[in-house]
């Protein structure tokens, strides 16, 4: 099977999958990469349910269409690969003054955060908040909350520099007893993660790492806020390659935050790419049982898919919530410990009728809560030097034949910022079946009960073998 030449996005995929999926004895079984390279961001975009999840929201939202105009001219451009990659070269620096500017870059996200209201707790009566942050360093969020909370006490997991994390940057320990810093990896807090007894292989590649300890298990926390990314950096076994290992990393925040909280509180996390399968069903697992509002940073990062989910009044102790945290765990426990080798596999891909079931039951929730979002990123991609046709690109090659653009009153006009436009929040609780938002009245019925989906999570597929031999493939 030859690359199509110009290939659409489901030609591309499409091929990706032909390669991926030959038999162990055919030549060529074991590639280094695709012969039409996909980055590891762009792998997800490309999967064929997430197609269909695109192509339903370029119907329905002018603003989705928009953003995703914007991000396939960025892909057809080698501007924009080299504007990332210096990006991630950046990133992955660790050396004290790289390290300096990550802490401020995030010092502003976080004063963002505060403004926005993400780190509000509904009916708190008191100050002197327990406050759980997890991969906690440069510690920038940290000081975010304790600016909101001077009498907070904040705890915190990080992973230690010597295994590629992050400096700490905030006094912690007894040079700020507010703050109290596990040095560790969250993944392998292997009790957290498992729902039943499991006997660990000896030959498993992490059978010596798994850390028995269960870190602040007595405490509840009335504001969570979960910071992990996958990090290139992080020296860790092969079968924990980025993208399971960003999987891993999800499930290990969820679990253990969601395990935490107390009754009522409030659940941040990062996510990336609302418009994507497992993205879309956390947004609607976490409307069940909490009030949910997305927050994105006006000053940085505005051109990556990256955002925050703010869940308020989030009731831990409902059963959707018990029901969630559960499959969290079958998440982590099939990607640390599933397969034919015992090392980890990855979920299959949806059903078309699923899609069609969590568009039926979400898709209009989900236009109401990231269009603000969506706006943001693509008013920070049209303003991008690299991507053709932006508006920035325009003006830098008609500057030379144009004088400076100017207001009625004479003055130098100044663009308005994205959110000055953009400044409430935008939200979505599930709709009743008598709601004008459930079309012609139907309440799609949940797979395992005979409660609506409306009413409760929707449950992502349990991991099935069958279907794993359908999956079009890792990345590594």
């Amino acid at each position: 099977m030859e690359p199509p030449v110009n290939p659409t996005l489901e030609q591309r995929f499409a091929h990706v999958v032909h390669l991926r999926s030959k038999s162990d004895d055919e030549e060529g079984a074991i590639i280094s990469a695709p012969a039409v390279a996909i980055p590891p961001s762009r792998h997800l975009e490309l999967a064929p349910h997430n197609v269909h999840i695109r192509s339903y929201l370029r119907d329905n939202d002018a603003t989705f269409c928009r953003l995703d105009e914007l991000k396939e001219k960025g892909w057809k451009t080698t501007e924009g690969d080299a504007h990332f990659k210096k990006q991630r070269e950046a990133a992955d620096q660790k050396d004290d003054e790289q390290e300096k500017v990550f802490h401020r870059v995030h010092l502003e996200i976080g004063n963002e955060m505060r403004s926005f209201g993400a780190f509000d707790v509904e009916g708190l009566e008191h100050p002197n908040i327990n406050a759980l942050n997890l991969c906690m360093a440069p510690g920038a969020y940290t000081a975010a909350m304790l600016k909101q909370y001077p009498d907070a006490s904040v705890s915190g997991i990080t992973l230690p520099v010597n295994s590629g994390g992050h400096k700490m940057i905030i006094p912690f320990g007894q040079y700020d007893p507010r703050v109290d810093v596990k040095f560790l990896d969250i993944t392998m807090l292997v009790r957290e993660y498992l729902s039943e007894p499991f006997r660990i292989p000896n030959d498993h590649p992490d059978a010596a790492n798994f850390i028995m300890d269960s870190p602040f298990q007595e405490q509840e926390f009335e504001l969570v806020l979960c910071d992990g990314q996958a990090l290139r950096t992080h020296e860790r076994a092969e079968y924990r390659y980025i993208m399971r290992e960003a999987r891993r990393l999800l499930a290990a925040q969820l679990i253990f935050g969601m395990t935490r909280i107390k009754q009522g509180g409030t659940f941040v996390i990062l996510l990336h790419k609302a418009e994507c399968w497992d993205t879309m069903c956390l947004l609607q697992n976490f409307c069940s049982f909490a009030k949910v509002s997305l927050f994105k940073p006006e000053t940085r990062h505005g051109q990556r898919s990256t955002f925050y989910l703010v869940a308020k009044d989030v009731q831990s102790a409902s059963t959707e919530a018990e029901l969630f945290v559960d499959h969290w765990k079958r998440v982590w426990t099939e990607a640390t410990f599933g397969g034919e080798e015992g090392t980890g596999e990855d979920p299959a891909m949806p059903e078309n009728s699923e899609v069609d079931a969590l568009l039926h039951d979400f898709g209009p929730g989900l236009i109401a809560l990231a269009q603000t979002i969506w706006s943001l990123q693509a008013n920070a991609l049209d303003r991008s030097p690299w991507l053709p046709g932006s508006k920035t690109s325009r003006t830098r090659r008609s500057s030379s034949h144009q004088s400076p653009a100017f207001s009625k009153k004479g003055e130098p006009s100044t663009p308005r910022h994205p959110n000055s436009v953009l400044s409430a929040r935008s939200r979505w609780q599930p709709s009743s079946p008598d709601s004008p938002s459930s079309p012609s009245g139907q309440v799609a019925k949940h797979p395992l009960t005979s409660r609506s989906v409306n009413q409760q999570r929707y449950l992502l597929p349990d991991v099935d073998e069958d279907k794993m031999k359908k999956m079009a493939g890792r990345w590594r």
